[in-house]
């Protein structure tokens, strides 16, 4: 009889330590889930990368999905340099082009000399830059989107003028919180010598 009463005061007991582990792991997944939802972009902890003579503050939560690929034409002279990152969360992506010299240099004049494209006037980081919005409705294969997105392209001169940065941001057209988060992303960009 006393062996039956301790196998039943340990099982017990176990049974509901048991319980108040799961229930304690359970409370701090909702913690987490509820802090995630909360916190906003200046209150997360970001990463900071210098590159293109621009240093920028990568939040932590943006997926990245390319870093620093580059792309070089039949003499391999690199064209191009990008990095792509998604944020899951607001669906939305983000991709850095940096066109090194003369390319990016043709690339500016084009976009500041041509009047057929509608740009607007900005400074990133105490550069003289422009912005172009554009509404896409279809995606790269010429499918309908469930909704429609946002891109918004901002262009400017690195500091030492050795290149053009390119900034594509695209978010679901009705989303405040990737509008934001982006907003915020291009006034914590800053230049680097």
């Amino acid at each position: 009889m006393k062996t039956l009463l301790i196998l039943a005061v340990t099982l017990s007991l176990n049974f509901s330590c048991g319980n108040t582990k799961s229930t304690t792991q359970q409370d701090v997944r909702q913690n987490q889930i509820t802090k995630s939802v909360v916190d906003t972009p200046t209150t997360q902890s970001n990463e900071v990368t210098k590159k293109y003579g621009f240093q920028f503050s990568i939040p932590k939560y943006w997926v990245t999905k390319m870093e620093d690929f580059k792309s070089v034409d039949l003499k391999g002279q690199v064209k191009t340099i990008e990095s792509f990152y998604v944020d899951n969360d607001t669906q939305s992506r983000i991709r850095l082009i940096y066109h090194p010299g003369k390319p990016g240099m043709t690339l500016y004049k084009y976009y500041s000399e041509n009047t057929s494209v509608k740009t607007q006037p900005i400074l990133i980081a105490k550069q003289s830059a422009f912005k172009i919005d554009e509404t896409l409705t279809h995606d790269g294969k010429g499918h309908l989107l469930p909704e429609p997105y946002i891109r918004h392209k901002i262009y400017v001169m690195s500091p030492n003028h050795k290149g053009l940065l390119e900034i594509v941001y695209d978010l679901p057209k009705n989303n405040t919180k990737a509008k934001s988060e982006f907003e915020h992303f291009v006034q914590q960009i800053k230049t680097v010598e």
